[in-house]
């Protein structure tokens, strides 16, 4: 079991970014409402820590959730509505998602 946890979280992850690369996120009025603005502050915000935005996951009362590649390797990131970015340990990307 302990062999096919590595294959089953890299798995999971090439399927949350193909979900992400096919959802939408949208504005409303709302906790989870976010305007273009905020949107490109927090992508600027994982841009300065060296990795590329690849997908929205969520945004919740100002915090933003994104999938992020750098070096061939993917992050789940949260950025709070205070302006911190938090990386996940880094994940395995299989060669078939862009990472830039």
């Amino acid at each position: 079991m302990m062999r096919t946890l590595p294959a089953m979280r890299a798995s999971l992850f090439a399927a949350l970014l193909t979900v992400a690369g096919s959802a939408s996120a949208f504005a409303a009025d709302s906790v989870n409402s976010y305007t273009p603005q905020q949107l490109a502050k927090a992508k600027a915000l994982v841009s300065k820590a060296g990795r590329q935005v690849v997908g929205l996951e969520n945004v919740q009362d100002g915090n933003f959730f994104f999938i992020a590649v750098a070096n061939g390797m993917a992050y789940l990131v949260t950025v709070t509505a205070a302006g911190e970015a938090y990386f996940s340990n880094p994940l395995p990307v299989s060669d078939s998602i862009p990472t830039s």
